[in-house]
């Protein structure tokens, strides 16, 4: 499973156009009056104010060069301020072999790079914007997550290693297991990890590579189309 194309709802889109722009230095790949469009290797994002409510944010993952987790760090702390949790800018996590760090944008969505020690390939060059390989994880937040969570079983988008998903977990990691990529499943006002935000439901419009579109509406309600 990969995730080509995301759809996000900001109410800050020229702060925004100028943080992913002149900050990080990303090409806008297509501009309209309401929506900006980014390249993060195999994926894009547009951000769009197009019917706008209230302050969206958005927790996503983008996967760095395996060998280049502390030279990506320095990188962006010379450009926005890293996040921290329990005084700490950076974790790691032994269960995926990975070490993430977390920064947020102009609307505050939460960016996570993540190398994955094991499975993201390595580069020979200097780290810049481009190194980015691609989304490996991206934030699906709902009003239930049990219906939902059976609904991307059916469509074989299961819990990672075939795990059951409760409804009393807090987070479900969804994924095709044959890819390091994943959709976070989550219910509202799950804390996000360097973060004191809480997980809300926004609009989200998210297409695999297998053709499958599915989101969140401008109701605030799940979709799945294949």
């Amino acid at each position: 499973m990969q995730i080509v194309h995301v759809n996000l709802k900001t109410h800050k889109l020229k702060e925004m156009k100028q943080f992913y722009e002149q900050v990080l230095g990303f090409s806008i790949e297509a501009e309209t009056p309401n929506s900006f469009q980014i390249t993060l290797g195999k994926s894009s994002i547009e951000f769009n104010d197009r019917d706008v409510a209230g302050e969206p944010y958005y927790h996503f993952a983008c996967d760095i060069p395996s060998n280049q987790f502390v030279e990506a760090k320095k990188w962006i702390l010379g450009r926005t301020n890293l996040l921290t949790e329990n005084g700490e800018d950076e974790i790691s996590f032994a269960f995926l072999n990975a070490k993430s760090f977390y920064f947020e944008d102009a609307s505050g969505n939460i960016i996570e790079f993540i190398a994955r020690l094991e499975d993201n390939p390595a580069s020979n060059q200097p780290f810049s914007i481009k190194s980015i390989q691609k989304l490996s994880e991206m934030s699906l937040v709902v009003h239930d997550k049990m219906p939902v969570a059976n609904l991307l079983i059916t469509n074989r988008i299961v819990a990672r290693n075939d795990s059951e998903v409760t409804s009393t977990s807090s987070l479900a990691f969804m994924s095709d297991n044959k890819t390091k990529v994943y959709l976070l499943l989550a219910n509202p006002n799950r804390k996000w990890l360097f973060s004191e935000k809480k997980s809300k439901v926004f609009p989200i419009d998210i297409t695999l590579d297998s053709g499958i579109n599915l989101g969140v509406n401008n109701e605030n309600e799940f979709y799945i189309d294949d």
